[in-house]
């Protein structure tokens, strides 16, 4: 099945992973060389020490035949102890090879054998391993067999040196017929002993030469496949990662293009995949958005040309962006002439320098202005005419900065009609302090005739008390009552004259 097959999961797993995967096989490989390596250091260096150890077997055996013939001739029993000496070493070897002849080999006694053969204690267990691995191969299995026949042929030695020394111990020195008779069997097993010695020592020179080959072999086979697998592995995490990133760097180029239908193809679910995957997901967003954006911006376009004052929307670098209708046929330029220019095309000349003081304010503090704001202001059209306006600021934050929007009224009729109000306010108050001065002046002249009237009715009333029919008091007192409301009422007029002109004043 595909979907579960080593390489569909090698495919997704992540490019550390992959990573650590191609170490892991070429560590793992490495570690194999490296235990080939000391498995084959470790053989050749136990063939070299059954080669140490055959040369001391054939010294030990020459010697013992040295002494044992010198003991033929001579007698002497230390000449027969040197003998038996030597022959401790085939002894202990044989030993050894009788222990490895058993189903179930005593390592304590093959180690013992050995070490008594004089063979150095740090190579025993690479001798004995050595046997116990290789035994049926040809040459290890041959030199068994030549160390089997060596050994008898020893035993056959010691056969005739026990002997010989139970002649000497019986009859002393030998007679010449029986020394020469002792002396060619000694001889006989010697020349014996050479060859199986020398078919031994070539035997082992074959099985090592062969085992050198073979390890040889094994260790270039591993090489290679190291070299190989690694060379594989590594070709193919390259192949994956550059195709992907090749596809996701093809599709880039597509989208800038303008090309927003491009698609990266996913081959895998590693890293390079999921970021193919996210680079896919992040132009379906950017499309989506895209979307929206020129959605919105249609109504922005729509409100802004619906707007009853003339828009102008200007960028961070004081150039306009934006302008609407209103605009158009408030300052008489074209959208194309306006837009891209700087905003002080549509303010007169004079006033550049303090409108670039009030921007550079603004953009300290940005926030809404609303209309007027206290200032008078002025507009520039295409025919250079100038008229008064009145701006409403409001900032818009963008990514590359902060952008104005400027809404622009024209208040040339305003401004007409508030001159002409103020004029006829100007003929209203003069007229007002004249009325003022008027009732002032009548006011205070208004007062004395009313005081002789009231002065007249009092002195009647004095005189003429019970001289003065009830009808005529009746008339006389609502005259005085009538004068004093009239005096009142002038009083207060006067006093209300003198208020207005206070504040005039």
């Amino acid at each position: 099945m595909k979907k579960y097959s080593i390489r569909y999961w090698f495919k997704n797993i992540s490019v550390a992973k992959k990573l650590y995967f191609a170490i892991g096989v070429m560590a793992l490989l490495i570690a194999m060389e490296l235990v080939t390596l000391f498995f084959s250091v470790k053989t050749l260096s136990s063939v070299r020490a059954f080669v140490g150890g055959e040369g001391l077997w054939s010294k030990a055996q020459k010697d013992a035949i040295y002494n044992l013939r010198r003991y033929a001739r001579t007698g002497k029993e230390e000449d027969y102890k040197e003998f038996l000496n030597f022959m401790r070493v085939p002894q202990g070897d044989r030993i050894t090879r009788m222990e490895m002849a058993k189903a179930n080999p005593d390592v304590a006694i093959l180690r013992k054998g050995f070490i008594e053969g004089r063979n150095h204690p740090e190579d025993v267990d690479g001798m004995i391993t050595l046997f116990e691995r290789f035994h049926t191969i040809s040459y290890i299995n041959k030199a068994i067999k030549i160390w089997s026949a060596a050994d008898s042929t020893i035993y056959e030695m010691e056969k005739t040196a026990e002997e010989l020394h139970l002649l000497i111990l019986t009859s002393g020195k030998l007679s010449n017929e029986i020394e020469d008779v002792k002396l060619n069997q000694i001889n006989a097993i010697n020349k014996k002993l050479t060859v199986l010695e020398d078919d031994f020592s070539f035997t082992l020179g074959e099985g090592s030469r062969w085992l050198e080959h073979l390890i040889l072999k094994i260790l270039l086979i591993i090489a290679i496949t190291v070299e190989v697998s690694g060379l594989l592995i590594t070709i193919s995490i390259s192949k994956n990662i550059s195709k992907g990133i090749e596809e996701i760097i093809r599709v880039s180029e597509e989208v800038a293009k303008g090309n927003l239908n491009a698609r990266a193809t996913v081959y895998s679910k590693d890293e390079i995949g999921r970021l193919a995957a996210s680079f896919n997901k992040m132009i379906v967003d950017f499309n989506k958005k895209n979307a929206e954006l020129i959605e919105n911006e249609g109504k922005f376009r729509g409100l802004l040309e619906s707007a009853p004052d003339a828009m102008v929307i200007v960028g961070v670098d004081g150039k306009i962006e934006m302008v609407n209708a209103q605009t158009v046929k408030l300052f008489g330029y074209s959208k194309e002439e306006m837009i891209g220019q700087r905003v002080e095309m549509l303010i007169p000349q004079r006033f550049h320098h303090k409108h670039n003081e009030h921007r550079a304010k603004y953009s300290e503090d940005t926030k809404v202005r609303e209309m007027g704001a206290g200032q008078e202001l002025f507009g520039k059209k295409k025919d250079n005419d100038e008229f008064s306006v009145e701006i409403s600021l409001s900032p818009l934050h963008a990514a590359e900065g902060t952008i104005v929007s400027a809404a622009i009224r024209d208040i040339t009729e305003r401004k007409k009609v508030e001159k002409e109000m103020k004029l006829k306010s100007e003929v209203v108050i003069r007229s007002n302090k004249e009325l003022e001065q008027f009732a002032y002046i009548a006011s205070h002249d208004l007062q004395e005739p009313l005081r002789t009237v009231a002065n007249y009715v009092g002195l009647i009333q004095r005189k003429q008390v019970g001289e003065l029919d009830k009808k005529t008091e009746e008339y006389l007192t609502v005259i005085a009552d009538a004068t004093e409301r009239m005096q009142l009422l002038i009083k207060g007029l006067l006093e209300y004259s003198r208020i207005g002109r206070d504040k005039l004043m």
